[in-house]
Parts: C-alpha cells; structure tokens; sequence
C-alpha cells in the first residue's frame, strides 16, 4: 500500500468511527444542556482518535518503501 492509499484508509475509518459513535449517542443527548453536548462532542472526538492511534500502530508495516 502506498502512503497516499494508507492516508485515505486512516481518514475513512476515522470518520466512519465517529460517524457511528455520532449515531448511537444522538438520542441520548439533550442539545439544551451545554455539558451533555460537550461530553458528546468529546466522546466523538476521543473515538476519531483511538481509531487514527490504533491505526497508525499496525499501518507502518503495510506501508510499501
């Protein structure tokens, strides 16, 4: 896999983890209260980077040199 292939890879399994995480907290959030919207925001953040981290740990041996 070249770099730029690896790049789009990491960036479409970052946004498909946060669009998931996105997804399944919607209906439990109340958008009036400030402090559920920012813990919801985060927590779509922190999953978007675990997912580049975890990714970024397993992709430099896939990566052709």
């Amino acid at each position: 896999m070249t770099p730029k292939q690896s790049t789009a890879r990491l960036i479409l399994y970052v946004l498909i983890a946060m669009v998931t995480s996105a997804t399944a907290g919607l209906q439990t959030v109340d958008f009036t209260n400030w402090k559920e919207v920012a813990g919801f925001t985060l927590s779509v953040i922190a999953t978007g980077l675990i997912t580049a981290r975890s990714y970024i740990d397993q992709s430099p041996n896939q990566i052709d040199k």
